[in-house]
């Protein structure tokens, strides 16, 4: 009996943290996903030659190193642009499991890099901090996919 007790001890320590939905999720490390998007980018001409617009996408994110993290969830993410290319805006993301994270972005629409920065979240994702990069490709055609990664911590 006491061995068994023992190896129970033992596997609750060494399989990490455990939440009441079953899943769990290491107290930090890093987030590896992409997600593939469908895009509209509607503009609106200013004065001097100035024009801003918006980004409004919507789409389906993997987890890119086999995790559960951010596993066959909906995405989507809205924000605005300037001529020059810069881009803010935020984004919501899900799992399979239904637990959703919140990003804030900022990044060039021309280079197709930044970074997301995590606001909050709800069920494994509550109480995460952290950032991380994004790059896309084949953004002008208003169909594109991102690779993303988030170095994160839990308090």
């Amino acid at each position: 009996m006491r061995a068994f007790l023992l190896a129970v001890f033992s596997l609750m320590f060494i399989s990490g943290p455990v939440f009441a939905d079953g899943h769990s999720l290491a107290r930090s490390g890093v987030i590896k996903f992409h997600t593939g998007w469908k895009c509209e980018y509607p503009t609106t001409a200013g004065s001097d030659d100035k024009v801003v617009g918006a980004a409004i996408c919507q789409g389906y994110t993997f987890s890119s190193d086999g995790s559960a993290a951010l596993h066959e969830g909906l995405a989507g993410c809205y924000g605005a642009f300037n001529v020059e290319g810069n881009v803010v805006g935020q984004c919501s993301w899900s799992d399979a499991d239904g637990d959703n994270l919140y990003t804030l972005f900022d990044g060039n629409a021309f280079t197709n890099i930044g970074t997301n920065n995590i606001t909050g979240g709800t069920g494994k994702y509550a109480g995460m901090t952290g950032s991380g990069p994004w790059v896309c490709k084949g953004v002008a055609t208003g169909e594109s996919m991102c690779n993303q990664s988030l170095t994160y911590e839990i308090k």
